[in-house]
């Protein structure tokens, strides 16, 4: 078989005999030949221009090794199995010599000199190996390497050895992502470990991240900071899920990066990329879910004409619809939801520049629950613990009745960049949001109109400089700007406001072999300027101004053994929201009163984390994070005593107050493999909260929750012409809280006892024709078991969803005859 490889080239470097006893060994050997030919010829191509470049120096000057008689020699093995690893590349970085293990994983190095010498050893679907090594004499040294668990098809859990970010972040993407298609978002990022959900009964829902929510957690919903009347605990984010591809979490404190507000974590709700070529294709997307008769659709559109191939083009939308959700004993009244939205994206793109202009909207109207809103004192107290609403008659029904919320949610983004050549990519990046919300009361309506209208409108910039690498130097630099302006109508809750923030930043990153090193600075000014009625006609204009400086030091170190380690401290601050400063009256949707606090400070947060990472294994890998936030001046919504009676009806009363607080806690991600296709996942989060100025629990905190799944993957199912199938049964186990506040702040009703759901996940993909069909169905709740959740606002007057099943279909489209 003639093989065309320059051999000149192995003769200069005196590899002749090593790699051509190598070539004949694997190219004439039937058995191997199929197995092996892709592998050897990839290893080829990396070794003729090291070879070459051996021979030029050897031929520019003495042969460095003439008067050196040592050997190197041994096995090339994989780490786990000790099978030999045929063809695998090793390298003297110092002698610019390589060559190639034989069919039993031999390699032989000849005429070598003493003195210490760095391998580099690779393999296709295995970690680069770089160890080093003293030689005297002549040395027998076996190189394991270990299975790259980014090759493995099915591996889950993140198995790179460095990260980009030297803070614990979690991913939902893929099949992960798909499984959670029909969920809001924040249900959908409950599945990542440190991560829970803040309801409002069913159809409300917020990410807790390590115990922190609201205005704590920054979403950037296709890389504009996303902004609206957030600081509600059941004003969920208006994103529509189905735009991601990708949906990330960063868990701690952030500020450098993303700015001030970032304690708790930031959620990054990531679009694919446009289409880079020319066509046109998209998806369909149909559900249906059991418990709330929920229906809906999505569909996306995409394509890059031929004729104007720097431009590319996606429409999606939305439509959702569902009717009163179930317990496992009764349904809930009035707890239907409907949503419609859309966005559509146009992009120009260059080999240097380019441009991009997003447009979303978000419609919504949520029912409350009835049973939230009661008349009067007697009544509150004697709902509020009740093991089942007063009124558990009502059928299913679609409809929507006082009270409820109507919420619409713009979005206009718009985005350049220019790639500065050897200085790096600049990018700026515009947004206009405008974010209405109306909310319609059960007691004393008048008319059709709503009681209360918020409406707040965002201007937000940013522009960011990457600069090129320098050496093993990366980073970027950047300004941003917020200016906000909110007005209602109607009953008095928030007043008039105007908010002014400006940021800039310093980011950087050393990276080098197994170590990485980061580091930043940030600084922003904010400026809160408010407008209120008192109670007694006066207006204020009270005026505040709050700056801090963010920062965040970190490390990672990959030791070799599947093994990584990383330590991080970052800082971040916060400003006290208007709500908080000034809120009083109704909060409606979460069925209370609150009152604001007019002498807060603001919030300080320190986070300090730990981490070690298990990665490559063909069994196990997992991670494991330890963490410690303390945060000064943390503004807390502590319920006081007692309940307030007004016009609208009697609500339990909460007060923002102010304390020194720290919040430690565990995640832990695993999965073993006890097959290639069977595996088991498990997540583990724990929290620990305490106010430290009374010495005391803080409340609100989410209780330790334990998920494990056990997940078999299998391409075809026998007989069945069906492709990337998949089975998942398993269950989220959630304790009782038992640490809540005794000193003071008592709540209004104990936490409920602790509770196991079941869950399944299964999925196919059927070929008919030539359009594939993606078929699969999520269970929660399985057992149908009666629980309420200790986060769950409406846990004071109703049970947690029963038992659902959500049947999913997708269609793959594409309409370029492809």
């Amino acid at each position: 078989m003639a093989v065309p490889i320059p051999v000149a080239a192995f003769q200069l470097a005196g590899y002749r005999q090593a790699v051509a006893n190598t070539l004949y060994l694997n190219f004439t050997q039937t058995v191997y030949r199929s197995k092996f030919i892709i592998v050897l010829l990839w290893q080829l191509l990396l070794i003729v221009p090291m070879a070459v470049a051996q021979g030029q120096m050897y031929l520019d000057g003495d042969d460095p090794e003439q008067d050196c008689g040592l050997t190197l020699s041994g096995k090339v093995l994989d780490h786990d199995t000790r099978e030999p690893l045929i063809g695998a590349t090793i390298y003297i970085e110092e002698l610019q010599r390589g060559t190639l293990s034989d069919e039993y994983g031999n390699y032989h190095f000849h005429h070598l000199c003493r003195g210490s010498y760095t391998l580099k050893v690779t393999y296709i679907g295995y970690v680069m190996e770089r160890p080093t090594l003293r030689m005297t004499t002549s040395t027998v040294r076996n190189l394991t390497l270990h299975v790259d668990a980014r090759q493995l098809k099915q591996v889950v859990i993140t198995g790179e050895r460095l990260t980009e970010e030297v803070q614990s972040a979690g991913t939902l993407s893929g099949r992960e992502l798909e499984t959670t298609r029909g969920l809001s978002l924040a249900e959908s990022l409950q599945n990542l470990s440190g991560v829970s959900t803040m309801q409002t009964g069913p159809t409300i829902s917020k990410p807790v991240i390590h115990g922190l929510h609201s205005n704590r957690i920054l979403l950037l919903n296709n890389g504009v900071r996303h902004e609206g009347q957030q600081w509600g605990a059941e004003h969920a984010p208006e994103i529509d899920p189905f735009v991601a591809s990708e949906l990330k979490v960063v868990k701690g404190a952030a500020g450098v990066r993303y700015g001030a507000d970032a304690i708790g974590g930031v959620v990054l709700v990531e679009p694919k990329a446009l289409p880079d070529t020319a066509g046109v294709s998209g998806e369909l997307n149909l559900l249906g879910s059991t418990n709330n008769r929920q229906g809906a659709v999505s569909a996306t559109v995409e394509g890059k004409p031929a004729s104007i191939p720097a431009l590319s083009w996606r429409l999606q939308g939305t439509a959702k619809r569902a009717g009163n959700a179930r317990t496992a004993d009764y349904y809930m009244q009035n707890t239907g939801f409907q949503e419609l939205n859309f966005s559509g994206t146009l992009g120009y793109k260059k080999e240097n520049y380019g441009a991009e202009v997003f447009y979303s909207q978000f419609n919504t109207k949520l029912g409350i629950l009835k049973a939230s809103h009661i008349g009067n004192l007697t009544d509150l107290e004697n709902a509020i613990g009740r093991e089942r609403p007063e009124q558990t008659s009502y059928d299913f029904t679609y409809t929507i009745d006082r009270p409820y919320q109507d919420v619409s949610h713009h979005l206009l983004k718009t985005k350049a960049y220019w790639d500065t050549g050897n200085a790096g990519r600049l990018e700026f990046v515009y947004g206009l949001q405008r974010n209405i919300r109306q909310e319609y009361d059960l007691h004393r309506a008048s008319s059709a109109d709503p009681e209360l209208t918020l409406d707040i409108t965002t201007h937000t910039t940013e522009a960011v400089w990457e600069h090129a690498p320098v050496g093993n130097l990366t980073g970027s630099a950047g300004v941003s700007t917020i200016y906000q302006n909110n007005t209602y109508q109607g009953r008095y809750f928030i007043p008039f406001f105007r908010n002014f923030t400006a940021g800039a930043f310093v980011s950087e990153k050393w990276r080098k072999d197994r170590l990485q090193l980061e580091g930043g600075v940030r600084y922003d000014y904010k400026k809160l300027n408010i407008t209120k009625r008192e109670r007694n006609s006066d207006i204020i204009r009270p005026e505040y101004q709050f700056h801090n400086v963010s920062g965040t030091l970190g490390a990672l170190y990959d030791v070799g053994y599947h093994l990584t380690f990383g330590l991080s401290a970052t800082s971040a601050w916060r400003a006290p929201g208007a709500n908080e400063l000034f809120s009083d009256g109704v909060h409606h949707g979460s069925a209370s009163y609150e009152r604001g606090n007019r002498d807060l400070n603001s919030e300080q947060a320190y986070n300090f984390e730990a981490s070690v990472t298990y990665y490559g294994n063909q069994r196990l890998n997992g991670k494991l994070s330890v963490y410690n936030n303390f945060i000064n001046d943390y503004i807390y919504l502590a319920p006081v005593q007692p309940p307030t009676l007004t016009i609208r009806g009697a609500f339990p009363t909460f007060e923002y107050k102010q304390a020194d607080a720290i919040f430690r806690g565990i995640d832990l991600d695993l999965e073993y493999r006890f097959t290639p296709q069977l595996y088991l996942e498990s997540r583990t989060s724990i929290v620990r909260a305490r106010n430290l100025d009374l010495n005391d629990h803080l409340v609100g905190v989410p209780a330790d929750r334990y998920n494990n799944m056990l997940r078999f993957d299998t391409d075809r199912l026998a007989g069945i012409g069906t492709s990337d199938t998949y089975f998942a049964l398993g269950g989220t186990y959630v304790a009782e809280q038992t640490r809540v506040p005794t000193v003071a702040e008592q709540d209004y009703m104990a936490p409920p006892a602790g509770y196991f759901l079941l869950n399944l996940e299964a999925g196919t993909t059927v070929q008919l024709g030539r359009q594939p069909v993606e078929l699969g169905i999520t269970g929660s709740n399985l057992l149908n078991t009666a629980y309420r959740d200790y986060l769950n606002r409406f846990r004071y007057f109703t049970d947690d969803m029963g038992r659902m099943l959500l049947f999913r279909v997708k269609l793959p489209l594409n309409f370029s005859g492809r």
